[in-house]
């Protein structure tokens, strides 16, 4: 099967997963309508969504310039890496997002001026997975507890807090060891996969960086930063298309989003992510068509904004690279 028949087929599934949850929670044409009807535009939290959209692209431009230089790379203006973030997001949408993070990435990163080659894109994909992975798993853990224990909204939002600063310090211990394990395991698994096809493995050496107190806890600063304007980011969202979420119901749901959206195969996670949100919202109570609003608009919200973060960021880019000549 070509590669182009591959990702068709994926993509007509991930279409196909999308269709059958809207259907599954708002059944039949009347109440699809119905739903779209509730629909409320708010252009002032469509405003804070495309600030939070800002802010998160800004911090995780930030982690990912801070773990280049820290493996040897040379040094880029942080527009590069803005730039190609939001343009890799958007990318993202129609391809594999991890691909999206090592070839993507690292083409519009050469494009800018970098000098560094597969295996650096690789590494560092596979360590901002690891920090990327380890905070939605801690407030997951965090949500069945508020959940089961019926917190009050006062005490959801303390402990929601204290996680956050559990994972802050947490950080500087663990992040070196996390690294290391997760770059042995990618390639013991890119080892197995190369065997069962009966090809060579063809990788570059994945060396992992020296992680010290300081650097860890910079790098778990900024994941941080980057999951809290992630999840305003989708709150705002839904608030900006009428849909009110409560703060646990956001904050429960999301680290299940997020987790569906990384294990998602299809192009752009679709219809594997959407699925999370599904699972997540039911979970906590939210309404069916509030849920069926939210997916179906979400992804073209977040799209737009990146795009426009791109055509913002461009003449930056531009500009710093004509003043590098």
């Amino acid at each position: 099967m070509s590669p182009r028949v591959r990702a068709a087929l994926k993509l007509l599934l991930g279409l196909g997963l999308l269709a059958g949850l809207v259907w599954w929670l708002v059944p039949g044409g009347d109440e699809l309508r119905a739903a779209f009807a509730r629909a409320e535009l708010r252009p002032g939290w469509l405003g804070v969504c495309l600030l939070a959209t800002f802010a998160a692209t800004l911090v995780t431009s930030a982690r990912w310039r801070l773990m280049a230089e820290a493996m040897g790379g040379n040094r880029l203006p942080l527009v590069a890496y803005f730039h190609s973030l939001a343009l890799t997001k958007i990318l993202g949408q129609v391809s594999s997002a991890f691909v999206m993070d090592i070839v993507g990435r690292g083409v519009a990163l050469r494009a800018a001026g970098s000098q560094r080659g597969l295996g650096h894109a690789i590494t560092q994909a596979v360590l901002e997975r690891v920090f990327d992975l380890v905070l939605p798993v801690m407030l997951l853990a965090w949500a069945l507890v508020a959940w089961r224990g019926g917190f009050t909204p006062a005490e959801a939002a303390g402990s929601f807090a204290g996680v956050c600063l559990v994972f802050a310090a947490l950080a500087a211990v663990c992040l070196a060891p996390l690294t290391r394990l997760a770059l042995r395991t990618y390639a013991a698994a890119r080892a197995l996969r190369a065997r069962l096809r009966r090809v060579a493995v063809d990788d570059p050496e994945l060396d992992p960086p020296v992680v010290d107190r300081r650097l860890a806890v910079q790098i778990g600063v900024y994941s941080l930063l980057r999951y809290l304007s992630a999840m305003l980011l989708f709150w705002s969202t839904a608030a900006g298309i009428g849909v009110d979420f409560s703060f646990f119901q956001i904050a429960a749901a999301t680290p299940v989003g997020q987790l569906a959206g990384m294990l998602g195969f299809t192009p752009g996670a679709l219809g594997i992510q959407e699925a999370g949100w599904v699972g997540g919202f039911k979970w906590v109570g939210a309404d069916d068509a509030a849920i069926a609003l939210f997916v179906l608009s979400s992804r073209l919200v977040m799209t737009a904004s990146f795009a426009v973060l791109v055509l913002v960021s461009w003449p930056l880019l531009r500009r710093s690279r004509a003043a590098q000549a």
